[in-house]
């Protein structure tokens, strides 16, 4: 079976992940921050890989540049997803 195209980057971080042996659990301060957040009247959920990003980042495996060049790819790849979906 063929990957989708939103697997190739979730793949991709899922493997990096691995490797540095970084998980998608969110500690204290992505709690406090998803707090903040939703007391401000914002709804922002991250999915697993978008946490893994941000995981991969604070844990010093990706910089700024990279977690924004993957993030970008899997957002745009997963809303190419949905509209192939939706046709």
């Amino acid at each position: 079976m063929a990957e989708s195209a939103t697997d190739s980057v979730a793949s991709e971080v899922r493997k990096l992940a691995k490797k540095h042996k970084v998980g998608a659990e969110r500690d204290g301060l992505s709690r406090m921050a998803l707090t903040i957040t939703r007391l401000a009247g914002d709804a922002v959920e991250l999915d697993s890989v978008e946490q893994l990003l941000v995981n991969l980042k604070r844990k010093g495996v990706l910089n700024k540049a990279e977690i924004m060049t993957l993030q970008g790819r899997y957002l745009q790849e997963k809303r190419r997803s949905k509209e192939q979906l939706r046709a």
